[in-house]
């Protein structure tokens, strides 16, 4: 066995298969049939995109590639370094300037060239691509228009969520398209006819106003969303996914930044699972279409929970959320009126700091 042949044979390290999670509680709450979340958030990075950093980092052993390029806003970038090191193979990535800080500090520990830049859009893409080829690196950027082998990676989410069985729904966190092209192509191998629903901030949303027809095609001009992850007015996989949801019978559910945070909230306090907003937003767009009448008793839908929580930690930094103080004397009284307070659905909370928004 070739030296390469023999670093892809160890190159996994557990990544996919992840399960679907029952939410019974908002199952309930909610008048559905079930409720199911796939949970992304339980690969070895992380995210979901540690399906696609394998697969990218296989192209490249096989490819003969010096290394990697790639941009992220965090998710990919800790997934494609830590499967490059495994690799062995040097990697460049471009990030984000006002990514979440506790994504790029993930990223630290693996070595690679980290750069930041105020704009990743598809003029710094292309010429991306022409400098990877320069220096004999595979650009990995997490999209069917740069890495289209590579994004064969994350067809195993559809691929798993259709021999479940169960899901008549998939709720899909959007931003380039990818993942959402992916699964869809994945859910349809695998015989599955779940309608794919496109869930977008509403104020980064060209994929879901496109579905509804207010777009001709899938890109803005101006936006503003603080959702970490889905900041892209001009997809990369935009067409691709506009398609995809379309053929499927789904539609887009453009969802406001306050009710991803609220989601957030809510999956934690009720079903014990916390992920980052990015994620949260698909369970709010579930609970949105269900208010809308979208959704109803026979429906079973599934959310795709790309990241786990641990990945963007802005809403919980703040002196707010730091324990109160007290004494031993103080604690019988102050636990008597926590017990003793109504524990509801949690309101919408204040989002992390503003971030300039890019027009």
């Amino acid at each position: 066995m070739s030296a390469a042949a023999l670093r892809v044979d160890r190159l996994s390290m557990g990544e996919g298969g992840t399960p679907m999670v029952a939410l019974h509680a908002l199952a309930e709450r909610w008048g559905l049939a079930g409720l199911w979340a796939k949970a992304e958030y339980l690969n070895p990075t992380g995210s979901y995109k540690d399906r696609i950093a394998a697969e990218s980092i296989r192209v490249a052993l096989r490819d003969g590639r010096r290394g990697w390029m790639a941009t992220s806003s965090g998710n990919g970038g800790a997934a494609m370094s830590a499967y490059g090191a495994r690799a062995g193979l040097p990697g460049v990535l471009l990030v984000l300037e006002d990514a979440p800080a506790e994504k790029l500090a993930s990223i630290a520990p693996y070595g690679v060239l980290r750069l930041s830049m105020p704009l990743l859009g598809p003029d710094v893409m292309a010429r991306l691509g022409e400098i990877a080829e320069d220096h004999g690196l595979l650009l990995t950027i997490t999209a069917h228009a740069h890495n289209p082998e590579g994004m064969r990676g994350a067809d195993g989410i559809g691929e798993e969520i259709a021999a479940h069985g169960h899901a008549t729904h998939v709720y899909v966190p959007t931003g380039g398209g990818g993942l959402l092209v992916a699964t869809e192509r994945g859910l349809r191998a695998g015989g599955s006819d779940a309608a794919v629903v496109v869930a977008q901030p509403a104020g980064c949303a060209p994929i879901a106003r496109a579905v509804s027809g207010e777009l001709s095609r899938p890109r803005i001009d101006t936006w503003e969303t603080r959702i970490s992850g889905l900041q892209l007015p001009v997809p990369p996989d935009g067409d691709l996914a506009l398609d995809a949801v379309r053929r499927s019978g789904g539609w887009g559910a453009p969802v406001a930044d306050e009710d991803a945070w609220a989601a957030q909230s809510l999956l934690a306090q009720t079903e014990g699972i916390f992920v980052e907003p990015a994620s949260a937003l698909a369970l709010a767009a579930v609970r949105q279409d269900v208010e809308a009448g979208r959704l109803g008793p026979d429906d079973q839908p599934c959310v795709v929970l790309t990241g786990h929580g641990l990945k963007d930690l802005g809403r919980f930094v703040a002196p707010e959320h730091r324990p109160a103080p007290t004494t031993l004397d103080e604690i019988p009284q102050r636990v008597q009126s926590w017990l003793g307070r109504p524990h509801e659905t949690p309101a919408p909370h204040a989002g992390p700091g503003e971030r300039n928004p890019r027009t």
